[in-house]
């Protein structure tokens, strides 16, 4: 599963509180760079798996 940050939690970065899975000693600014490679990485596996399924069913065309 994709985890996302979404509006309440970035705003609440924004305004000082630490998210619940922040780990000790993480900046905040780590802690967005995390999960920003966390999804780059789900993005790239999944634009992977597209490729492929896209090759295997080139010769239906």
């Amino acid at each position: 599963m994709i985890e996302q940050f979404n509006l309440h939690e970035i705003e609440a970065v924004l305004k000082g509180f630490k998210p619940v899975d922040l780990h000790p000693g993480e900046t905040i600014a780590q802690y967005l760079h995390r999960g920003i490679q966390r999804l780059a990485t789900e993005r790239d596996k999944l634009r992977r798996d597209r490729d492929g399924l896209l090759e295997s069913g080139a010769h239906l065309l």
